[in-house]
């Protein structure tokens, strides 16, 4: 899972928001993680055989081979920014998103009333506003604001998507889970002597962790 889409299922999922208090000296690092566990499994029969045909006559041999296999991998990639406290920061989470993608975002502002219907988009890029304020108990309340730069062919324009803006307090240094998506699969391959099935699957999640230093 890239970042681009993950951005776009965070502006799904965030709602509501706090103001920013006034800053201090303590900093915060504020630290997103896209974190994809992939499992796949494999089993297979295979038969052979054959005939060999001699003076005496023929005769036969034959086998069958199992096989099972299973993979599981995880990977991990993370953008961080540092905020003081009280203040707020921007995280660029793609400065140029691929094509494919420019229509999830020229529906999504065109529908929320942020751009007039029929402009077509020549580039977008995705963005993260973050504020913070440390609290007492070693928390901190974060508020994250997706951010959306786009160009078309006569005019650009930046905007916050302030409608799925979000606050919410977690403790320092612990990672938190926002949201996430799993896919699955299965397929089963039959051959004359034997037939082969497979699954996979995988797991996409959002995390964050803000610290205070």
């Amino acid at each position: 899972m890239t970042a681009v889409p993950a951005l776009a299922l965070l502006v799904a999922l965030l709602g509501g928001g706090l103001p920013v208090s006034a800053q201090s000296s303590k900093q915060v690092k504020v630290l997103f993680e896209f974190r994809q566990s992939t499992t796949q499994s494999r089993d297979a029969v295979d038969g052979s055989g054959r005939v060999v045909i001699t003076e005496r006559g023929a005769r036969s041999s034959g086998g069958v081979a199992v096989d099972s296999t299973q993979r599981r991998t995880q990977t991990s990639t993370g953008i961080f920014t540092l905020v003081q406290d009280g203040g707020e920061s921007t995280l660029i989470v793609a400065s140029q998103v691929p094509y494919p993608q420019v229509t999830f975002y020229r529906d999504y502002l065109t529908g929320a009333g942020y751009v007039v219907s029929g402009v077509q988009f020549k580039d977008v890029g995705t963005s993260l506003k973050v504020g913070v304020t440390v609290l007492p108990g070693n928390q901190v309340r974060i508020r994250l604001t997706p951010t959306i730069s786009w160009f078309s062919a006569d005019r650009s324009g930046v905007i916050e998507a302030s409608e799925a803006s979000t606050t919410l307090v977690v403790p320092s240094g612990q990672p938190v889970v926002l949201g996430g998506a799993t896919t699955q699969t299965h397929e089963l391959t039959r051959r004359i002597l034997g037939y082969r099935t497979g699954e996979s699957g995988s797991e996409t999640t959002m995390a964050l962790t803000a610290t205070v230093r």
